[in-house]
This record gives C-alpha cells, sequence and structure tokens, in this order.
C-alpha cells in the first residue's frame, strides 16, 4: 500500500508513521508533505497514493484549499485536532475523519475501512452529512465541573475557568486564581470544551482565549504567553504549534 501523508508538525508525522508501520510493515510511505502549495504541486507532478492521510490545518492554510486546485481522486483519512470540519471533510472523498491525538486503535479502523471499500461502489455520506449538520447546529460543550474544596464539593463554571494543566494531576485555575484538582485529562477535556474558546497549546496545558493578556514572538519562532492569572513557570507555544494557534486566536 502506497501511503501520502500531508501533516505539517514533524512529532505528528513521526507518531502516525510509526503507527502504519507497526500495523503492517508493507506499507510504503511515499512522501511526506507539510503545506497547501507543496501538496499542490505534488499532485501536480506525481501519481496518486492508494490512501492519503492528510491534516486539516497545514502550516499556510486549510487543506481543503489543496482540492481547489487538483482534483484528488485517492480516499483520504482526515485527522485534525478540531472536529467543525466534519462535514466538509465527508463531501470530499473521505473514507474515515480522526481526532487528534491519534491512536493506533483508530487507524487500524480507518485500514480496515479502506481495504473493505477497495472494488467497491462509492459509499454516499449523504445522509451521514445532514445528521451532522443538525447537530453542528447547537453543539454540545462541558459547561460545568464538580470538584472538591476540603468537605464541599463546588459547581465551577466553565467560563469561570482559564486554564487547564497537568502535573501529577489535572488541574483547573479559575479567574481568581483559585485551583482544584479534576478527574479529566488533558485529552478527554480538549473533546469537551468548546474549541473557539480553549486550545491546547502544548502537552502540559489547555487555555482560554479570554486567559491570554499577552503573546510575545520569542526565539527559534516559539511565542511566549502571559495568562492571567499568572501560571507558576513561562508558558510557551512551540515553532511547530505556533502557525495553529495563532489561526485559533484569530478565529
Amino acid at each position: 500500500m502506497h501511503v501520502l501523508i500531508i501533516e505539517d508538525e514533524e512529532s505528528a508525522f513521526e507518531n502516525l508513521k510509526r503507527i502504519l508501520l507497526e500495523i503492517d510493515p508493507m506499507i510504503h510511505i511515499i512522501s511526506w508533505l507539510q503545506s497547501v502549495e507543496q501538496s499542490i504541486n505534488w499532485f501536480k507532478t506525481n501519481d496518486f497514493p492508494d490512501l492519503i492521510f492528510l491534516d486539516i490545518q497545514l502550516s499556510d492554510d486549510l487543506s481543503f484549499k489543496i482540492f481547489e486546485s487538483v482534483e484528488v481522486t485517492s480516499p483520504i483519512v482526515f485527522t485534525t485536532a478540531f472536529d467543525e470540519y466534519a462535514i466538509k471533510a465527508f463531501e470530499l472523498n473521505s473514507i474515515d475523519y480522526i481526532l487528534k491525538p491519534i491512536s493506533r486503535s483508530s487507524i487500524e479502523k480507518s485500514i480496515t475501512k479502506y481495504k473493505s471499500s477497495i472494488n467497491r461502489p462509492p459509499k454516499s455520506y449523504n445522509s451521514f452529512i445532514q445528521d451532522l449538520k443538525s447537530v453542528s447546529i447547537n453543539p454540545s460543550y462541558k459547561e460545568r465541573f464538580l470538584v472538591n474544596k476540603a468537605d464541599e464539593l463546588l459547581i465551577v463554571p466553565t467560563a469561570n475557568i482559564s486554564y487547564f494543566f497537568k502535573e501529577n494531576d489535572t488541574y483547573i485555575v479559575l479567574k481568581n486564581g483559585d485551583r482544584y484538582a479534576i478527574k479529566f485529562t488533558l485529552d478527554e477535556l480538549i473533546n469537551l470544551l468548546d474549541p473557539i474558546q480553549f486550545y491546547r497549546i502544548n502537552r502540559q496545558m489547555i487555555v482560554s482565549i479570554n486567559a491570554i493578556s499577552k503573546i510575545t514572538l520569542w526565539f527559534k519562532g516559539k511565542l511566549k504567553l502571559r495568562l492571567i492569572p499568572e501560571f507558576d513557570s513561562t508558558v510557551f507555544v512551540s515553532r511547530e504549534g505556533a502557525t495553529k494557534f495563532k489561526a485559533w486566536v484569530d478565529k
């Protein structure tokens, strides 16, 4: 199987590559592309692969822009940290849609879907798209958390949370500086929170847009954030994650 990976983060590419080769050592990764422009040029000069793994948010634009310049006939597995693009993905030649962080089980399911689709008529996603549209009209996100404070249980509205961070446990930090341990992991939280309001800036933190008081350009393409209330240590967004972070802030 010839597989093309379009992904702008090297760590995400390496993780996906490792999982694919663990699943099937005969898979051949024919190329790794990182931007819309690079992908368009590649498709114009190369034979199409058997399967494409395509990140939705690339370094220069959304990957949907690729399909405005070239007609891609290969089946596609979309990968993204956001679920608001699901409808658009299935309107294209998609066989699956995986939310990050990517797991081996999700890739195995995608490979199974691809293999079962070979030599079969294209599947219609019209009814599925309509279902997604109806759900997306009123998306449901977590509105409050129940936390322990000594011998009390407190109800904390999500709107009062500035950020979440991970040490040995996961903590929420409120606008007034109070912090409480919660039972959720950051991986679980990012799928429960409104992606317009909250963003995972690195492996240790999810921040609210309202908690960011200053963004400073830093060395080697990193971004330094000042949060309200201030965090215990300096908060950075990596060079690899800076483009997507700025796109989220600029929505």
